[in-house]
């Protein structure tokens, strides 16, 4: 039996106006409202915003990847798919993810965060704190993750053009 995709999962509430994965609550919301927020912001209360955001993620996406890790998954593949299609479900764009074992690669296309971010800087913050998580979780160890191309700081022709950021996630080992 396949376990079912997370938008098949997804119970919504009407009467109580909600939507729920188990006993996780989803908001839906239109991704320039989200990214409206840091338009208003000077440049560093954007960042630290934007961090906050990450961290936020980071910290909280943890429990659906605990909810989605399954024990036998020991290189965690199955759990990056679940993830990645979770993503798609989400409306998170669509997720590639690679790793060697030592470092995990993620590409993006159609994020929601660049798509509506209006500023030319890095808007892909809550993705880098779900793949932290992700990767925190395949590794059982602390993970360095950072946003190496964000297609929200290249030109307006140019961001339609491709669509695609990359990110990086690393181990932290202990010395």
């Amino acid at each position: 039996m396949t376990a079912l995709a997370l938008h098949e999962r997804l119970r919504y509430d009407i009467a109580n106006g909600q939507v729920l994965d188990s006993d996780r609550r989803y908001v839906l919301l239109r991704a320039d409202v989200l990214m409206g927020i840091f338009e208003g912001l000077s440049p560093g209360a954007s960042q630290d915003a934007m961090n906050a955001f990450r961290d936020s993620v980071s910290r909280y996406g943890s429990a659906s990847v605990r909810a989605y890790k399954n024990p036998s998954d020991t290189d965690g593949s199955q759990l990056l798919s679940t993830v990645a299609a979770g993503a798609a479900s989400l409306g998170w764009g669509r997720w590639e993810i690679e790793s060697d074992g030592d470092t995990c690669r993620l590409r993006v296309h159609n994020s929601p965060f660049a798509q509506a971010h209006l500023a030319q800087e890095k808007a892909c913050a809550p993705i880098v704190g779900m793949f932290s998580a992700v990767c925190s979780h395949v590794w059982q160890e602390r993970v360095l993750a950072r946003e190496l191309r964000c297609f929200a700081c290249e030109s307006p022709s140019a961001r339609a053009a491709t669509g695609v950021c990359t990110f990086e996630a690393t181990r932290q080992r202990s010395t």
